[in-house]
């Protein structure tokens, strides 16, 4: 009896050794001290922390265990796996399309503008640094090494949701380019990345891929992988501006009036995809409830809106469909054309047309992939 419960402890210190050890390396890492010096010419910079144009207000923060232990506690996930449209690399052409995107879940997407293939905000599995721990509501319609050619990966900023080092890693041989906020460098220097495959960003400073403007636009969020490194990192939005189109990427961030500047400085869009979910009263500054973001898409001068920020995993305290049910209201409320792709669907705004696939009697109806 004593050499099983030895040979039991001896495996779970060996496994809590092993998931403490892969959460480390999940941190990432803040940046050193030449990167910071040159930060510090930011308009956003102060203090050694990024700041936002407006203030932001964390509730949350006030009573942190309370807000974990409910946030772990409480369940929002659908009832079975959502459907998915599995998909590979062989099933997107060679030479991009003018405009097309396929939304892979939550705020990952590849996006097709003018010839010129991205990858936006590529997480895969885990959205947390301990492994299992947030784990998406279904596989991803499409294996990281199933990916198509890519010309560049974009990092809105450095959350577990938006920046998974499994995926980076994966990338990185396969990947001529990453475009990040000031600061997101170093996570990916740290797991690999060599420092000339990585173009940084400040806020209104751009970088032009193949002839598509890849421009980083203000968002009013925040950033951080530990409760240590808040703000060490720039968020952002961006705009992507090609010679016949232009989308426009929300990244994460409360509504404030920076929309009708980003709009009447780089719009109108042909696309905008929106943060829509995990939103809640108690931060709603660093994120939009749905009828903001319809407000959002209309001042931007969209013209085709792609919800994001939904759909594959609980990070909020709404239901896992209340991000789509009412941002499909308030878009028919104001005339949006909101486009409602299945996972690994492939979308061309103005062509493709969807059903509400996430209504019980169609989920029913839908064998998981």
């Amino acid at each position: 009896m004593k050499k099983f419960c030895l040979i039991i402890l001896t495996t779970a210190t060996l496994l809590s050794v092993v998931v403490g050890l892969a959460a480390y390396a999940a941190m990432g890492q803040s940046p050193a001290e030449d990167q910071r010096s040159m930060y510090r010419s930011s308009d956003n910079y102060r203090d050694e922390m990024f700041i936002n144009a407006m203030p932001v207000s964390l509730k949350m923060d006030s009573n942190m265990l309370a807000t974990t232990v409910r946030f772990f506690m409480t369940s929002n996930r659908p009832p079975q796996p959502l459907t998915v449209h599995p998909i590979t690399a062989s099933d997107f052409n060679t030479s991009p399309a003018d405009l097309q995107v396929v939304w892979l879940g939550h705020s990952s997407t590849i996006l097709d503008i003018d010839g010129v293939r991205l990858l936006v905000d590529p997480v895969f599995d885990n959205a947390s640094p301990v492994p299992f721990t947030v784990r998406r509501f279904q596989n991803a319609p499409i294996k990281r090494d199933e990916l198509p050619e890519i010309h560049a990966v974009v990092i809105s900023h450095d959350h577990y949701d938006h920046l998974e080092m499994k995926t980076i890693k994966a990338l990185i041989a396969k990947t001529p380019l990453f475009i990040v906020p000031l600061g997101v460098s170093a996570h990916l220097i740290k797991w690999g990345c060599p420092a000339d495959k990585i173009i940084e960003l400040d806020w209104w400073e751009s970088h032009t891929v193949n002839g598509v403007d890849v421009v980083a636009t203000p968002t009013r969020h925040f950033s951080g992988r530990t409760l240590g490194t808040r703000n060490k990192t720039q968020w952002a939005s961006f705009v992507f501006k090609g010679p016949r189109h232009r989308a426009f990427y929300s990244g994460d961030g409360g509504y404030d009036d920076r929309f009708k500047k980003i709009g009447e400085r780089f719009g109108p869009f042909d696309l905008t995809m929106m943060e829509s979910g995990a939103w809640n009263k108690d931060w709603p500054d660093v994120h939009m409830f749905p009828d903001e973001s319809v407000k959002a898409h209309i001042e931007l001068g969209g013209k085709h809106m792609l919800p994001v920020h939904w759909g594959a995993y609980d990070l909020a305290f709404h239901k896992w469909d209340d991000p789509i049910r009412k941002v499909t209201e308030h878009a028919a409320t104001h005339g949006v054309a909101l486009l409602t792709p299945r996972m690994g669907e492939k979308c061309i705004p103005g062509e493709s047309r969807h059903e509400a696939w996430w209504e019980p009697q169609n989920l029913a109806q839908n064998t998981h992939d």
